[in-house]
């Protein structure tokens, strides 16, 4: 930081302005910026200026350029203002670099000129180079080095990653089989009697008879499929056949003679009355009751 002694100009009779400028930081490398401060004080009977272009057209040409800028103005006491200007400037070149000139106006309440002087400061900024001022040609730059891992660090790594793998696939086959066991403590029977119940008392409260059939081909179905692990709800009443007989399934005569019996109500248009619907429910809760003694073949 350096603080600059006032400068003043007299003209007149008229209190003469004072100028103070301050720069920081005095010392910076090729293109940093800096920041310059320039200080006006003067009687509050006339307004002071910068004359940008006088002031700084020729910036780019010497070791300084202008950034952005920046007007405050303030009451110091009664009769006196002052004007404070914040230049943001670019600097260039090398060595020591003086300040450019300033062109300070002071204009009365009219407009008019009243004093115009061009300002030196006596300030200037040590601009530090980037390389050495002997280098005239641009070093190769060196090819990365690959960084070396070393195994010891990786084995770690890689046996935590293989432990919870390991460790997934455990907790996975664990869990089916826990879903397994749920699901064979589960009596396909007794949930197959339930629904054929509440069927039952559909039927009696006025559910069609077809209905009634499709709804006894379905509990039949799941009950097969859940108890003697075959595929039942979406196989064809043939192939139920053909998979009970190769498993000598008890009963096999009645089970087959229901869902023939409700294949023909769903696509023989086949019309049994409620006694009729009522009686083959029956017959669906003792086949279901004679097959719940039998022992489901091993998967």
């Amino acid at each position: 930081m350096s603080l600059l002694p006032a400068f003043s100009v007299a003209e007149g009779k008229t209190e003469p302005p004072s100028i103070t400028v301050m720069v920081t930081p005095d010392s910076a490398l090729v293109g940093d910026r800096i920041r310059c401060i320039i200080s006006i004080s003067h009687s509050d009977r006339e307004v002071a200026t910068l004359e940008w272009p006088d002031a700084f057209d020729t910036l780019s040409s010497r070791s300084f350029e202008l950034i952005s800028s920046k007007h405050l103005s303030s009451t110091q006491f009664p009769g006196s203002r002052q004007e404070r200007f914040e230049l943001e400037l670019a600097v260039f070149g090398a060595g020591r670099q003086p300040l450019p000139p300033v062109t300070v106006v002071l204009r009365d309440s009219q407009g008019r000129v009243t004093k115009k002087g061009v300002y030196t400061p006596p300030a200037s900024v040590f601009v530090r180079a980037l390389t050495d001022s002997t280098m005239h040609d641009l070093t190769p730059l060196k090819p990365l080095l690959k960084p070396k891992i070393p195994f010891l660090l990786i084995m770690p790594v890689i046996l935590g990653a293989f432990s919870v793998a390991v460790l997934v696939l455990l907790l996975l086959f664990l869990l089916k089989r826990i879903v397994r066991k749920g699901a064979e403590k589960v009596d396909s029977g007794q949930v197959a009697q339930r629904k054929l119940r509440k069927l039952g008392s559909s039927l009696s409260a006025g559910m069609p008879p077809h209905e009634c059939y499709e709804e006894l081909s379905n509990i039949m179905r799941s009950f097969l499929e859940n108890h003697y692990r075959i595929r039942a709800l979406e196989a064809v009443t043939q192939e139920i056949e053909r998979d009970l007989k190769k498993l000598g399934i008890a009963g096999f005569e009645n089970i087959m003679n229901l869902l023939k019996q409700a294949d023909l109500v769903k696509f023989a248009d086949s019309r049994p009355d409620v006694e009729e619907s009522r009686q083959s429910l029956q017959k669906a809760s003792e086949v279901i009751r004679s097959t719940r003694q039998s022992r489901p073949p091993e998967e």
